[in-house]
């Protein structure tokens, strides 16, 4: 029985135990984490990517910078711009919808 706990078996067992125990902390550390994000997930879902209000902003800004001039197009675009602010405003289209159509607008500027 002696020849069978020997240094080399005794070290086996020794880093066999603390490898178990490390991956049991390492799974519920990931378990804790993966909750944690995906609460923050659940609370950041209604929100509007930051980046494409932004980019909103900008085109809204050279849009208004582009309003200085009193040509007839100007007028035509200046009547959309405000359809589409009130539109976006009262919330009856998206985002993206928003952001395509003021693209269109910056393209009849040009």
């Amino acid at each position: 029985m002696n020849e069978f706990f020997t240094a080399s078996t005794a070290n086996f067992f020794y880093f066999l135990v603390a490898g178990l125990v490390i991956v049991y902390l390492i799974l519920k550390f990931d378990k804790r984490n993966r909750q944690k994000l995906n609460k923050v997930l659940l609370q950041a879902q209604d929100v509007q990517p930051l980046y494409l209000k932004k980019s909103v902003e900008h085109k809204l800004n050279a849009l208004k910078a582009s309003q200085c001039n009193g040509e007839t197009t100007r007028s035509i675009v200046e009547k959309e711009l405000d359809e589409l602010v009130a539109e976006y405003d009262k919330g009856l289209i998206s985002l993206p919808d928003y952001c395509h159509r003021l693209n269109r607008l910056l393209a009849m500027t040009a």
